[in-house]
């Protein structure tokens, strides 16, 4: 008899899949994003620092450059612990193939803030003195956890860069307005929408959240009220904006907050997506 019909929704069979290991188990360490080149070579980050490239034709990984990066944060109680940030962020530029420039976000090694930085790069150097800082934000490192770092274009040239809530608050929103909270503040918590320019700078393309100018508001915000958006993307065919959100670290509904839903989220057009 003839093979029942399958849904269009129907999860392909697992054995029409070939996992291939790429990289070789324990060449990497903590990766945390990578972009792949036209000819098949493939950059990786590392938390720690580590730039790497991984070469098809030869299937070895090189250390392009190590990037100093904090890792860690001091407790209440003084105990330094292991926290999520460090070298959290890579993209390409759109033009990568002319003029080879890579953006990281990293955690600043020695001031309480996080670097957006454009190199040169070709192969398997990073060329130091090429270095733009974009833009850098105040980061808290007295609790864990949220760093974002999630970035994509459109095809306006325009650069989208998460920037997770970076707070210790577990169940709540971080609408801590108390004196010595403003830590808990600024740009993070948000999707930021940018224009690079090719000397180094960013301006602010039109139409995101706020004008230029408006008191006590950021003209880099796209949208805002996030948790933890990790990672962005765009449809190419409509600009409409998708990410992740993870929701609060809570098992019940409580006066404090809800529950913990995750979520996957669209935003047609700049916007306050509340939190969570």
């Amino acid at each position: 008899p003839p093979a029942p019909a399958r849904s269009a929704h129907a999860r392909p069979d697992d054995n029409r899949f070939t996992p291939v290991a790429v990289i070789p188990p324990g060449e990497l360490d903590e990766p945390i994003a990578f972009e792949v080149l036209r000819d098949g070579k493939v950059y990786v980050i590392e938390r720690k620092g580590a730039l790497k490239v991984f070469d098809p034709a030869t299937k070895t990984t090189t250390i392009v450059a190590t990037i100093p990066v904090n890792t860690k944060y001091t407790s209440a109680a003084g105990v330094q612990r292991e926290a999520e940030e460090g070298l959290v962020g890579l993209t390409l530029d759109p033009n990568f193939e002319k003029n080879h420039w890579i953006y990281m976000l990293y955690a600043d090694p020695e001031v309480a803030k996080h670097v957006l930085a454009r190199w040169e790069v070709t192969g398997d150097t990073l060329a130091e003195d090429s270095k733009k800082v974009l833009l850098e934000y105040s980061v808290q490192r007295e609790a864990c956890c949220h760093t974002g770092g999630g970035m994509t274009w459109d095809a306006k040239g325009n650069l989208y860069l998460t920037v997770g809530n970076n707070t210790g608050n577990a169940q709540g929103a971080q609408t801590d307005e108390r004196p010595g909270r403003q830590p808990w503040d600024d740009l993070r918590g948000k999707i930021l929408r940018i224009h690079p320019e090719p000397d180094g700078t960013y301006t602010i393309p039109p139409g995101n959240l706020f004008p230029p100018g408006t008191p006590g508001t950021r003209p880099e915000i796209y949208t805002m009220g996030h948790r933890n958006a990790w990672r962005v993307s765009l449809d190419s065919k409509t600009g409409y904006m998708y990410w992740g959100e993870v929701g609060p670290d809570a098992n019940e509904d409580t006066e404090v907050g809800p529950r913990g839903y995750d979520e996957l989220n669209q935003a047609r057009k700049p916007g306050f997506f509340g939190w969570p």
